[in-house]
């Protein structure tokens, strides 16, 4: 309800003749001791609370209140002291309500809902008279405010070293519709994602955001990347709204997504994209290349479902990730990769340096109203972090497994560690004898958060933690292993699975068992 500015007559005639209207109406029906005309006293400055200005609602409020204590405490004598007491506490109430009504109703006025309006980009004047659409930054703006991220923004894992360079929030457009993200795997691999909405309007930050923290959920279950985008696409269904509810204009909504796997011990990336243009590399001696993969819909088309690509990065190798949020209708998928290739990255070593060049060529055409550049050097783990060996099929080779352990940790220094890991180790490999098959191999991981043991075998069946009873001569194996690890878990690879489990290392480490009374335990 507007607010009234002006009224009709000056304000003390205004306030005059009020006074003189509300005494003489309030004597002529109180006459004979009644308070029937009271209720005016408490419904007026309430209704000024709704219409008037702050300074006019209390004009008219005390106005009010002096004429009720005047009518009903002086005027009229036949008013009883209780109802007199009742008749002025009302007024007096009333009054002070009306001043917080008023305050109240012109503060939600100042201030407009957070959904019906956007604030105004940091980098237009306020008396600007150039008209922008929220979608369409204008050419006469200057450009979006290049920023770094800090490292602590993003894991800092062994297998890579990264930086990320993105457009400011407060000094473009639109809020972001993009992401990009690392996220550390189990035997120190490391994850690095690149998404984005294109097509959903106001609500693209927010899926963007759901789609975020989904794939950062399928990540802990280790799944294979072309396995974690087609999970990724049942949550996309389920975010959008049905065509019967009143978001069915978001009910088409599709997503773009890159989701990449970089294992430092055989320096493999493996990578799947839906919708998404490819990676760029920057190889060690300088030379750019876009990473050849296969061309997939988007999540929300995948029919059929995405395929993987596998490629071999030598130590140094820098592989570049974008995203973006288009301000004009999405280009083609090769373009950036296209024009990333002859923007001189590969004379560059330093990967802040690689982050703010290829940030400033996406945007040099002003066709991104929002972009971020993640950049990771690859690591390879030598000698000092891995130790592998190929095992019998037989269950003498748990005790061979155990040598091998306690010498390799005594190589590396970690010889508190080997009692605990020689007992996981020994766990593994017999549940992998006894249930599995061939080939069976042992490797140990050492890196920056821990000690990873890994067991791999040629079987697809996966092991189950259970509690055994009292009396059960099997099922303790895993328990055992879930005790002494910080985690643990299963990957499936094309050949088998692998079964994996991770120790924090500690300074100084007791030994949890003697070598010579290990068990092994069932637990298939």
């Amino acid at each position: 309800m507007s607010t009234v500015r002006r009224l009709p007559w000056q304000p003390v005639s205004l306030l005059g003749l009020y006074l003189a209207v509300t005494c003489l109406v309030q004597l002529r029906a109180s006459s004979g001791g009644l308070v029937r005309w009271s209720d005016y006293s408490v419904l007026a400055p309430l209704v000024a609370a709704a219409l008037l200005p702050v300074r006019r609602t209390l004009t008219i409020g005390v106005a009010t209140l002096v004429a009720s204590v005047a009518v009903y405490g002086f005027a009229i004598r036949g008013v009883s002291e209780g109802g007199r007491t009742v008749v002025i506490a009302s007024a007096v109430l009333s009054f002070g309500l009306s001043i917080v009504i008023c305050r109240t109703r012109l503060r939600l006025q100042a201030d407009p809902p957070a959904q019906g309006h956007r604030q105004r980009p940091a980098s237009t004047p306020l008396n600007s008279d150039v008209k922008q659409t929220p979608d369409m930054p204008s050419r006469d703006t200057p450009p979006p405010l290049v920023t770094y991220m800090p490292p602590d923004l993003l894991p800092q894992p062994a297998a890579v070293e990264h930086a990320a360079w993105c457009t400011a929030a407060d000094n473009t457009a639109r809020p972001e519709a993009h992401w990009l993200d690392v996220i550390p795997l189990p035997a120190a691999r490391v994850a690095l994602v690149a998404g984005c909405v294109p097509d959903g309007g106001d609500a693209a930050p927010a899926i963007a955001a759901e789609l975020r923290a989904a794939v950062r959920a399928l990540a802990d279950m280790d799944l294979q990347p072309e396995e974690l985008l087609t999970h990724l696409e049942h949550v996309l269904a389920r975010l959008r709204p049905t065509n019967g509810s009143r978001h069915a204009d978001l009910s088409g909504v599709t997503a773009t997504c890159l989701y990449a796997v970089y294992d430092p011990v055989t320096a493999r990336c493996t990578l799947a994209s839906a919708g998404y243009p490819a990676p760029t590399v920057v190889l060690p001696e300088g030379m750019v290349t876009t990473v050849e993969v296969p061309t997939n819909p988007p999540l929300g088309q995948m029919q059929p479902h995405a395929e993987t690509t596998e490629l071999d990065l030598a130590e140094g190798s820098v592989l570049l990730l974008h995203g973006c949020t288009t301000a004009t209708p999405a280009p083609p998928a090769k373009a950036d990769g296209a024009v990333l290739v002859k923007a001189g990255l590969g004379s560059q070593s330093c990967l802040n340096t690689i982050c703010r060049t290829a940030l400033d060529t996406l945007l040099s055409d002003r066709r991104y109203a929002h972009a971020g550049v993640l950049a990771a050097r690859t690591r390879m783990f030598g000698r000092s972090n891995v130790a592998g060996w190929d095992l019998a099929a037989d269950l003498a080779a748990v005790s061979e497994a155990r040598k091998h352990v306690s010498q390799t940790l005594a190589e590396w220094g970690l010889e508190d560690a080997a009692p605990t890991t020689e007992l996981i180790a020994s766990e593994l490999v017999t549940n992998a004898l006894r249930h599995a098959c061939p080939p069976v191999r042992l490797c140990l991981i050492l890196h920056s958060t821990g000690l990873t043991c890994e067991v791999s075998d040629g079987s697809s069946v996966s092991p189950h933690l259970k509690r055994a009873r009292t009396f059960d001569e099997s099922g303790r194996g895993l328990f055992i292993v879930a005790q002494l690890t910080r985690r643990w878990g299963t990957r499936y690879t094309g050949h088998g699975k692998i079964i994996w489990a991770e120790e924090q290392l500690q300074p100084s480490e007791d030994a949890h068992t003697d070598g010579h009374t290990m068990a092994a335990h069932s637990d298939f």
